[in-house]
């Protein structure tokens, strides 16, 4: 399972170019980091650190700025070279380009978990779900879960959990 824990940004906010950063956790052990930014155009630039493996991601937008400014591909980048790739299909359905293609499915109110779902089929194989932090028993920070009944690629994994907190935070400025 890999878990997304809220971090502070490497480099500070401001009013046109807000930041948020989350560590990458895999059991209990910090494997890398996702940063995220905006400008007031919106564009979604990230960057996904794994070990010594850096990875660009940005989100291409069709339309121009002042008809129809639409995010409509996801993509991240190794080098010059693109890695992964997803495909904005409605507010609620991402379509993960590639050989074994995947659908990211909001379910739920307010979109708090994520299925995973092969495209070929609805069966879910995997969700990522936002839980909230406690005080008691023990407590606990907000996270972000990514669990799946398959074996997922380290990269694509960390890919999903890109495209599901670059869209939050999209929409949440």
């Amino acid at each position: 399972m890999l878990v997304l824990l809220p971090a502070k940004p490497e480099k500070p906010s401001s009013f046109w170019r807000p930041g948020a950063a989350y560590a990458i956790h895999r059991a209990d052990a910090e494997i890398g980091r996702v940063d995220l930014s905006g400008t007031p155009k919106r564009d979604g630039d990230g960057r996904i650190r794994l070990g010594e493996r850096t990875f660009d991601c940005c989100v291409q937008v069709t339309g121009r700025a002042r008809l129809a400014h639409v995010p409509s591909r996801w993509v991240m980048y190794e080098g010059d070279a693109a890695l992964h790739a997803a495909v904005w299909e409605s507010g609620q359905t991402f379509l993960v380009e590639g050989p074994d293609a995947l659908r990211l499915r909001r379910r739920g109110l307010g979109g708090a978990v994520v299925a995973i779902e092969r495209a070929s089929d609805t069966a879910a194989i995997g969700e990522i779900r936002r839980v909230r932090g406690r005080l008691l028993p023990k407590p606990t920070a907000p996270r972000i879960e990514l669990e799946t009944s398959i074996e997922l690629p380290e990269t694509l994994a960390v890919f999903l959990l890109w495209i599901v907190v670059q869209d939050e935070f999209r929409s949440g400025d």
